[in-house]
């Protein structure tokens, strides 16, 4: 890869990407599919708001954004991720899926917008969670002056979200990165690890003084989605 032709963004994307790729290489297939195993619960929250936002939001955003090429959602390159974002569509990603990540990463970007936005859509298996839990003024007045169900319903989803993502408990984010960094990986997006928010977190939450975890097992604080 020739890093000078790219955003310090997407060296920074293809330096984790290739961190994690290096790591689950050298892990035993059953350690691999635990590690898989641990998302479940996360993966059964994410459905459940990829359905509700489809079904509140779809066709206004494909209308009023992603058709118009105005999305506010995808109009920056500079996109938030998580290292556990990065974790998780790798993991479930195919080899082929792979590599076209990694050719966009490694494209210069002319286009002033999300280097992982491609002809469809965004181009990650599962999207990073900032990005699916974006929704901009203009959608929520539209979907909730229609339906206050929906407004309820988008709430419940925002309270889930924390279950995996806000470290007053152990969240998976957290042990993702706690994984990872037991096997020599460092990243600049692990901001469980380097962020002073979330350390500050962590720390009132009593979760600082937690070693990183080598292994995950089958039994998980993680087992239910709060919905």
């Amino acid at each position: 890869m020739n890093l000078n032709r790219v955003s310090e963004y997407q060296r920074d994307q293809w330096h984790s990407f290739g961190a994690i790729e290096k790591a689950c290489r050298g892990l035993p297939y059953g350690e691999l599919e635990e590690l898989k195993e641990s998302l479940e619960s996360y993966l059964r929250f994410r459905r459940t708001l990829n359905d509700f936002q489809e079904q509140s939001f779809g066709t206004f955003c494909r209308t009023a954004c992603y058709e118009s090429k105005l999305s506010a959602c995808c109009g920056f390159e500079s996109i938030f991720t998580f290292f556990a974002d990065q974790v998780i569509t790798f993991l479930l990603s195919t080899q082929e899926e792979l590599e076209t990540l990694f050719q966009k990463i490694e494209q210069t970007n002319h286009t002033g917008r999300c280097v992982y936005l491609g002809e469809s859509g965004c181009i990650w298996q599962v999207r990073p969670i900032s990005c699916a839990m974006f929704l901009c003024e203009q959608a929520k007045q539209q979907a909730f002056s229609e339906d206050r169900d929906a407004e309820t319903a988008w709430e419940e989803l925002r309270e889930a979200e924390n279950a995996y993502t806000y470290p007053i408990q152990p969240v998976l984010f957290d042990d993702l990165e706690s994984f990872f960094i037991a096997l020599g990986v460092d990243s600049p997006h692990m901001y469980f690890h380097k962020s002073p928010g979330l350390l500050c977190l962590k720390d009132r939450s009593g979760l600082g003084k937690r070693p990183p975890r080598r292994s995950h097992g089958k039994e998980s604080h993680h087992d239910k989605t709060p919905l």
